[in-house]
């Protein structure tokens, strides 16, 4: 007998993010840290961030133990422990407009 198994990449814009993602969303790295970062293909690559990057949670990975963020309107996964650790400032949501600038041009 045979079966067939179905795997799916399809992501949902605007899904709500999963109840065990932290409440703070924004968080800029202390420190490089590498990413991984899927092409249409569903093929990942790893990135490496610089230190600096701000990264916005938008939702659990596809990947085990890690948030899918985005930075510089590009969407990577990084594992939960680099993202949560003492290398991670969270960043609260009423920021200037010229800190957002050097966030954005940190990922550029």
């Amino acid at each position: 007998m045979t079966s067939t198994l179905v795997s799916s990449t399809t992501r949902i814009v605007g899904a709500s993010i999963d109840k065990s993602a932290p409440a703070v969303q924004v968080y800029r790295i202390r420190k490089a840290f590498a990413v991984v970062q899927f092409d249409l293909a569903a093929k990942g690559r790893i990135v490496f961030l610089p230190d600096g990057a701000e990264l916005r949670i938008i939702g659990p990975s596809c990947l085990s133990q890690c948030f899918e963020v985005v930075c510089n309107n590009q969407r990577y996964n990084i594992f939960q422990v680099d993202l949560l650790g003492p290398w991670s400032t969270p960043i609260k949501n009423g920021r200037s407009g010229a800190m957002r600038a050097r966030a954005i041009g940190a990922c550029a």
